[in-house]
């Protein structure tokens, strides 16, 4: 096999593909490590159940302060 390459273009392209190759395996581990972080996770998890509760605090403040007649 020749390492010739086939038109003034091909190099080009070869270089394209393999710079979106190492790309794609690089945003690949990225992905895969957020997925996996188990710390990260249940760190969000409880951020999210203190936002619920701040929620549902606020709305029940907000809910005894009003005045609502019937």
């Amino acid at each position: 096999m020749s390492s010739l390459t086939l038109s003034a273009g091909s190099g080009r392209l070869g270089d394209w593909a393999v710079r979106a190759g190492l790309a794609l395996a690089r945003w690949g581990r990225r992905r895969s490590a957020r997925r996996t972080d188990r710390d990260r996770l249940l760190a969000r998890m409880a951020a999210h159940e203190a936002a619920e509760t701040a929620v549902a605090e606020r709305d029940r403040a907000i809910r005894s302060a009003t005045f609502l007649p019937l």
